[in-house]
């Protein structure tokens, strides 16, 4: 039996963040390999949050233990996987922990005190307990080995994917039909946070007349500053801010984009690229971090701290249909490459390797 502790895909079904790729995970993981039997764990605080996530796999016997610290290894776990970002103290089988990103470490301004201590606490006790940290990127890797002191031979790169039957391209009456509601815009998708960028989105998308930005994202730490950048811009007729929308409506929104503009500057991975070429919509992104090793040659990069030059490549991807043809076309190939079932074939093989080391 493999133990996997996945306490941030407690609740409803996210359709973004860790807690959604920890589902597609799963799901992938107790598809492709039935013959295991996988305990989901989830710590005792997540549960009281929402209901649990059951992978369907009727042919995989799926086994929840509500209390990964005391009970896991006592029902024959021979390997343990803290996809959180986290690891309870165990007795001495494998264990491998799943590190997504190091911002609180690497950005300590862009976060509270308080989460900062927490989290990278968290980060640091995981990196000690583990025989094996997995990066979700070649940059993510070495910011774990930079900042967390894991030496780089304990650290394995597993890229995240995306799921192409559900993040698909629009038909045309649809996307007419959003155009018709919401006009030419811009979608950015994600947390209102300060490493997003978006105060710089919104500047460039001011300077182009007509183009619309519509954010999509719940509140965080820059909310204040991006209203205080569309005061600025005096573009307040042109920007729509959405918290909250379904999954169903974020592939529709993505697909129906003139373009998906992913200006962070600080991506552990970056799911939003890879989701928005899934759904054919053409990608300016940001040059920062883990962002083109995801984008590849798929999307048009840029350095996004700088305004003026955001706001010269979404110019050139809309005055430009053969150059938007070519990153859909281009996208569409790249999301079909980083599928999930691609990034549980390499998390499997890890753990047989773990298994083989450890027997």
């Amino acid at each position: 039996m493999i133990a996997l502790e996945v306490s941030s895909a407690a609740g409803p079904p996210p359709w973004g963040g860790i807690g959604g790729s920890i589902r597609q995970l799963v799901a992938a993981l107790v598809r492709l390999d039935p013959e295991t039997r996988y305990a989901l764990a989830y710590r005792p605080s997540r549960l009281r949050r929402g209901g649990l996530f059951r992978p369907a796999a009727p042919n995989t016997r799926i086994r929840v233990v509500q209390d990964p610290c005391n009970a896991l290894l006592l029902r024959g776990a021979r390997l343990l996987h803290g996809m959180s970002s986290w690891l309870p103290r165990t007795p001495a089988v494998p264990k491998l922990v799943t590190i997504y990103d190091v911002n609180p470490l690497r950005n300590p301004d862009w976060v509270s005190e308080r989460w900062r201590v927490l989290r990278g606490g968290r980060l640091r006790q995981a990196a000690l307990r583990a025989d094996c940290v997995v990066a979700p990127s070649r940059h993510a890797a070495g910011e774990i080995e930079a900042l967390l002191g894991v030496p780089a031979a304990r650290i394995r790169v597993a890229p995240l994917g995306v799921d192409a039957e559900r993040f698909r391209p629009l038909e045309r009456e649809a996307r007419a039909r959003l155009r018709a509601r919401y006009g030419d815009f811009v979608l950015a998708v994600g947390l209102v946070s300060a490493r997003k960028n978006l105060e710089r989105l919104v500047e460039a998308v001011a300077a182009i007349p007509e183009l619309r930005l519509l954010v999509v994202g719940r509140p965080s730490n820059a909310s204040e500053a991006f209203r205080a950048a569309v005061a600025r811009t005096k573009s307040a007729e042109r920007v729509e801010h959405l918290e909250r929308v379904s999954e169903p409506e974020l592939v529709a929104l993505l697909g129906a984009a003139r373009l998906v503009a992913v200006p962070s500057l600080y991506e552990g991975f970056g799911l939003t690229v890879l989701e928005a070429m899934a759904c054919g919509a053409p990608v300016v992104c940001s040059d920062a971090a883990s962002l083109p090793e995801v984008a590849g040659d798929a999307a048009l990069l840029v350095d996004a701290r700088d305004a003026d030059a955001l706001a010269d490549a979404i110019r050139r991807v809309l005055g430009s249909p053969a150059l938007a043809d070519e990153l859909v076309a281009r996208g569409l190939a790249r999301a079909r490459a980083m599928s999930w079932e691609r990034a549980a074939r390499e998390l499997l093989l890890l753990y047989r390797e773990l298994g083989a080391r450890s027997a």
